[in-house]
């Protein structure tokens, strides 16, 4: 993938301006940038532990001649961008890039900043950024006290249509979620035009996140390894203490076919009515994430299959076939809220992607959920 020509223009000035400018930080137009963006709330320890497994293994032979350029915010007060690469002794560690203050890394406009300075500073023919903090896929806060969309900064978060107003179009490889429940339907849909895959998990992701002395190197490749990817975060959560772990790579460029096959098999259902009374009327169905309120998100698969028919059935697998490029899970997982033994969700059906079935009694929550790409997709 060359050169992004993108819609946003003043970013793209800036690439094209940054390949010829000799005062650049990373090497002028290396293969690609990863750029890691996080949000460390009460995760600081945690994605300290990140930070050292990417400096691990981040040689040059690995990073296969790109730049590794992280945005760490502690706080509002307090941020850092920083690189990680060898110096001059061989020694691969953090190089400081400059500091921020009174930042809000949850605010979109900041975001927006801050990757329009990364681009600047390190120009690449292609862009992957790793999005790490709290997540509550698209559901909003304000509902519940564990509900975080994106981020967390002092007790307010990213909605995730702000969060997609944050990234260029059509500029990303590819979108990595290490965090909490982001392989929703609606997520991945909201940010279909931001890259061409998006690594997440339908589910919560024990806190030490992904292995990234594995994975680090598989995403720098000249085309990322993504199988490889949803293999090693499988065999390293199948081997941890804790064995929860699920894990989907979503092809966005079939995104718009599988609305349109799920427009069919909702309408035909009878549109919202179809799902007002799901959670009651199907108590096994499949949760993927877990909240006592207001609502649980199930597996987009096992909700579709009771409203369709076995042909109707057959034509949305095929579809999401070619959405979900690699899916992984473990026999069960893991939720923090309880409501389950040990606060653990046996996964019987697994598909890859979370949903919300619009539910009667959850009028607020339904007007939010209609604001959403999603929903204008397949309801209106």
């Amino acid at each position: 993938m060359k050169l992004k020509y993108i819609l946003l223009p003043a970013l793209f000035l800036i690439v094209l301006n940054s390949c010829l400018d000799t005062d650049v930080l990373g090497d002028k137009c290396v293969a690609r940038t990863v750029f890691v963006y996080m949000v460390a709330s009460n995760l600081g320890s945690n994605l300290g532990g990140n930070i050292a497994d990417m400096t691990a293994v981040a040689t040059p032979e690995n990073l296969n001649g790109g730049n590794l350029v992280v945005f760490y915010s502690k706080n509002k007060e307090e941020a850092e961008l920083f690189e990680i690469k060898e110096g001059a002794n061989g020694v691969i560690t953090r190089h400081h890039i400059r500091d921020y203050e009174n930042k809000s890394a949850i605010s979109p406009q900041v975001m927006k900043e801050i990757l329009t300075e990364v681009v600047a500073f390190y120009p690449a023919d292609s862009y992957g950024m790793i999005l790490s903090s709290h997540g509550s896929a698209w559901l909003p806060a304000g509902f519940n006290d564990m509900l975080r969309s994106f981020g967390e900064e002092d007790r307010k978060y990213m909605a995730i249509d702000e969060l997609a107003s944050a990234l260029p179009d059509h500029f990303f490889d590819f979108l990595l979620f290490d965090a909490c429940s982001m392989g929703s339907i609606e997520c991945v849909y909201e940010l279909r035009n931001k890259a061409d895959y998006i690594i997440s998990s339908p589910s919560e992701i024990i806190d030490v996140g992904f292995p990234y002395q594995k994975i680090l190197p598989l995403l720098f490749q000249n085309t990322p390894g993504l199988t490889q990817i949803a293999d090693e975060f499988h065999n390293f959560y199948s081997n941890y203490s804790y064995p929860y772990g699920n894990i989907s790579i979503v092809s966005t460029g079939e995104l718009e076919a599988l609305a349109g096959v799920t427009r069919t098999i909702i309408s035909a259902a009878g549109g919202e009515e179809a799902t007002f009374n799901f959670p009651s009327l199907f108590p096994d169905l499949q949760i993927l994430t877990y909240y006592s309120a207001p609502t649980s998100l199930y597996d987009f698969g096992d909700v579709i299959r009771r409203l369709a028919t076995d042909e109707q059935y057959g034509l949305f697998q095929a579809s999401l076939d070619n959405v979900v490029a690699e899916k992984r899970t473990t026999a069960s997982t893991y939720t923090i809220q309880g409501g389950r033994e040990d606060n653990v969700i046996p996964v019987n059906v697994y598909s890859g992607l979370s949903v919300y079935p619009v539910q009667e009694e959850l009028a607020e929550l339904n007007g939010w959920y209609r604001k959403l790409d999603w929903y204008k997709a397949v309801y209106e």
